[in-house]
């Protein structure tokens, strides 16, 4: 039989063949009367469901009793349920990132709400003062905010449907075999999309308007205080903030040092939530510290170093919205790099080599010349040729090479053996090792040179191994042992990509199997692609939470230049510059901006480098590594974005004149 099969849809099929036959060929090809696991039936257009339980009946009437009758859909949820085992880990994944998107969105809108009412202050004292009571001004806020939730909720499940369409259809085009992905939104998922971004927006709009309506309508005429000790709800959330910090971190703390992943997240859960709620006593005076460095600059950077904490309160909300996405980014790269580092030294110790090339047949054992092979591959340092010359008291098979070539391969060559001496894994107890050769019943003791990996096969110089009694050269005897092995060394600095086109050049040019070559290096390799491909995906999706803190960036400051009309009016009268009032408006981006991605880079930096030892601390040591290339280019982009964000509002405040600006009310 010749042809092509083209793979199915289904994927727990894979690539396997399919064949279509009629029933005589497939008589023959079962070599008798075939049996079926399962029988598709085509309905004449009834809906499955009317149909299933009589389908049932009818099979078990002919003596057919089917385990279950399931419609399509059903079938296509019971196949993913078993590929899963029934849990959807990855939609959860996705669901906590949607939580911090989510939750700093809430941030923003909390922020623009108060800064909207302050705008209204005089608007609502004027009403208040006319007769409106508190709750019909709370009710025409939270109305405002129930059309602008309920619009932006529509708009955002529109273009999420949108994207995923568009995505599925990249796929399906590009990718073969992709077909069985399509778009599927449930009614659940709109309404629970819809309502939660409506809800939310309605809860971040009340606090602004509660507090904004708590005051007499002369009162009103002042701003609100900022959490402080000064003041009840400043010194509640304070309490509470210093409260969750220190059991949160000493849980984090505890779960670092017992390697208890499960406890350090407890701990992360609690202690982040306390870091936000104390953001009020350290983000503005960070702020104002930073800005500080810039005061002797110039007017300009005076006044914009001063302008950023004017509102502490204000500069809190929308500096801590960013640096709760920067926070995760920094977490997940100083996680992610440390466990990349923690696990090749791992790895390191548990390989000799970088390389193994293992032939499994000891009637052809490798030579010199597929060492030849191996070395003229690009990216191969040196080689060495292992083969089995005798067998362990314990039944291991023992090796021997040249001692030149071992000391080229070895990763560790503080453990080259010597003359009467045996390489061997760690863990072999005693200090020496008894061996033999096949149909020689002579004991030979070798002194143990014990490796740091703990598997690998007992190794030894080829002047020792000529020390040993002659070897009974029948292929019974020899059979007892396994197979050689290649040692290579590859070039520093080999890429992935080298790595894999070295090992498919391997099995090629030597004529072995895929899965006869291992080593250290491409255990390294999969593991960093895993942990960068986790790492692409959880900062592709935590930058959506910095890219709407950074629009609460841009709205803070187009409000600020909107409560300010007047006085950077004034400014301008007496002599600021358009170009220096751009700078001015641009350094309070930066400013806040800058040190909230800088806070959140340290802040996320202690909390990777205490979940890695908490994942990691059991399996292998851990080595903090930090990635300041990558930590540093996100503290840039931060800044670079908070400047672009305070383009259109500094563009705006430039272009009014001061006379129109001192007239506006």
């Amino acid at each position: 039989m010749v042809g092509l099969s083209k793979p199915s849809n289904d994927p727990s099929m894979g690539a396997a063949m399919l064949l279509t036959t009629n029933h005589s060929l497939f008589e023959r090809l079962a070599g008798g009367a075939p049996s079926y696991s399962g029988v598709l039936i085509r309905t004449d257009g009834t809906d499955p469901i009317a149909i299933k339980d009589g389908v049932g009946a009818a099979l078990k009437a002919t003596g057919i009793s089917p385990t279950e009758v399931l419609t399509a859909d059903e079938r296509i949820i019971a196949d993913v349920a078993s590929m899963s085992g029934g849990e959807d880990e990855l939609t959860m994944v996705l669901l906590v990132f949607a939580l911090v998107a989510f939750v700093v969105t809430g941030l923003v809108v909390m922020n623009t709400f108060s800064v909207l009412i302050a705008q209204r202050t005089r608007e609502l004292a004027l009403l208040r003062t006319l007769g409106a009571v508190r709750a019909q001004i709370r009710r025409s806020v939270l109305l405002e905010a129930l059309v602008i939730g309920l619009l932006a909720s529509t708009l955002g499940v529109l273009l999420a449907t949108g994207v995923m369409a568009a995505l599925i259809g990249i796929l399906a085009a590009n990718v073969d075999g992709a077909s069985f992905a399509v778009l599927s939104v449930s009614p659940m998922s709109v309404i629970v999309g819809i309502g939660a971004g409506t809800l939310m927006t309605l809860i971040a709009a009340w606090v602004p308007a509660r507090h904004a309506m708590g005051v007499a309508p002369l009162a009103a005429l002042r701003p609100a205080d900022d959490a402080t000790l000064k003041n009840k709800a400043g010194l509640v959330r304070i309490i509470l903030g210093f409260v969750l910090l220190l059991l949160g971190g000493g849980l984090l703390a505890m779960g670092a040092f017992t390697n208890n992943l499960v406890i350090a997240f407890g701990g992360g859960l609690l202690s982040f939530p306390g870091v936000l709620l104390l953001a009020s006593l350290f983000l503005p005076k960070s702020v104002s510290a930073v800005g500080a460095l810039f005061r002797g600059t110039g007017v300009p950077a005076r006044l914009a170093s001063l302008n950023a904490v004017r509102n502490p309160g204000r500069t809190t909300a929308t500096a801590t919205a960013l640096l709760i996405g920067v926070t995760l980014v920094s977490m997940m790269m100083v996680g992610a790099q440390t466990a990349k580092v923690s696990l090749n030294g791992t790895l390191a110790e548990n390989y000799l080599v970088d390389l193994t090339v293992t032939d499994y047949d000891p009637q052809n054992p490798f030579t010199q010349a597929d060492a030849g092979k191996a070395r003229s591959i690009e990216g191969v340092q040196d080689v060495a040729v292992l083969n089995p010359v005798a067998l362990s008291g314990g039944g291991q098979t023992v090796y021997a090479t040249d001692a030149a070539d071992l000391r080229s391969v070895l990763n560790d060559v503080s453990r080259i053996p010597g003359p009467g001496e045996v390489l061997a894994a760690q863990g072999n107890p005693g200090t020496t090792m008894k061996v033999y050769v096949q149909g020689n019943k002579q004991v030979t003791d070798l002194k143990m040179i014990l490796s740091e990996a703990t598997s690998v096969a007992p190794v030894m110089s080829t002047e020792t191994a000529a020390t040993l009694p002659a070897a009974d050269p029948s292929a019974e005897a020899q059979a007892a042992m396994d197979g050689s092995f290649l040692w290579i060394k590859v070039a520093p600095g080999t890429s992935s990509a080298q790595v894999q086109a070295i090992s498919k050049d391997l099995s090629k040019e030597l004529n072995v199997q895929d899965y006869q070559v291992g080593g250290s290096v491409l255990e390294r390799q999969m593991f960093s692609q895993v942990i960068d491909m986790m790492l692409m995906i959880v900062s592709g999706l935590l930058a959506v939470a910095v890219f709407i803190a950074l629009i609460g960036v841009a709205n803070t400051l187009s409000l600020s230049v909107l409560e300010r009309t007047r006085e950077n009016s004034l400014l301008r009268a007496l002599g600021l510059t358009r170009g220096q009032l751009r700078g001015m408006l641009a350094l309070e981006a930066v400013l806040i901006g800058g040190v909230a991605a800088l806070l959140g880079v340290i802040l996320g930096s202690l909390y990777g480098a205490l979940g890695a030892q908490s994942a990691l601390g059991e399996f292998s040591g851990v080595i903090v590594s930090l990635p300041w290339l990558q930590l540093a280019s996100v503290i840039g982009i931060s800044v670079l974005a908070a400047l672009i964000a305070s383009v259109a509002p500094a563009r705006r405040a430039a272009r009014l004149s001061p006379v129109e600006g001192l007239a506006a009310e």
